[in-house]
């Protein structure tokens, strides 16, 4: 495994949003809370309108100062620089559904990240506490960890670890399994 990367195991797919962020909220019950991290909502955005009608969609997220000066220009001009990723940091974990309902009236493809905990000590397996490697991913109708892969009907929660071990003992925890091959990321 490449060091700095995180190895990101599909552990859910459904259609069932409630169902989705229902196992992500039991994934963060078992870890240790770390002020270094947030929750994140990203989306592909191209125009001027699409990212402003996101930011109405979810007011409570903050976003970079260039994004808010494009949002404040008039008409629906291609953002200056093209295409890009916007990073809605939420003011806490628990508004992350809500979030993630309002952004998808408004857009079809997000991903919903969580980086705001450690992974917890698991001695039995030789794991020592972490936050470098401890991150959860929901796909909002896609099935990779990139908006790379194609738009589908379903959704898909990732759990990202540094070692494989982590990642069966996280699924074990709440009642998953993995579902699939792993990314690197």
């Amino acid at each position: 495994m490449p060091m700095g990367h995180t190895v990101a195991f599909p552990l859910l797919r459904t259609t069932d949003l409630d169902a989705i962020f229902s196992l992500a909220n039991r994934i963060l019950a078992l870890s240790v809370p770390d002020p270094r991290g947030g929750t994140e909502i990203w989306a592909e955005v191209s125009s001027r309108a699409e990212l402003r009608r996101l930011l109405e969609a979810v007011p409570e997220a903050e976003v970079g100062e260039g994004y808010k000066e494009d949002a404040a220009t008039s008409g629906d001009s291609p953002l200056p620089f093209g295409p890009g990723l916007l990073f809605m940091e939420l003011p806490d974990p628990e508004r992350a559904l809500n979030a993630a309902r309002a952004a998808l009236g408004v857009h079809d493809r997000l991903e919903v990240y969580w980086d705001a905990f450690c992974w917890p000590e698991v001695p039995d397996l030789g794991l020592e506490w972490t936050w470098k490697y401890a991150r959860l991913q929901v796909s909002l109708h896609h099935n990779g960890t990139d908006f790379g892969s194609p738009w589908t009907e379903d959704h898909t929660l990732f759990v990202h670890v540094g070692k494989e071990e982590r990642a069966v003992w996280v699924a074990a925890q709440v009642g998953a399994e993995i579902i699939g091959e792993y990314t690197i990321c």
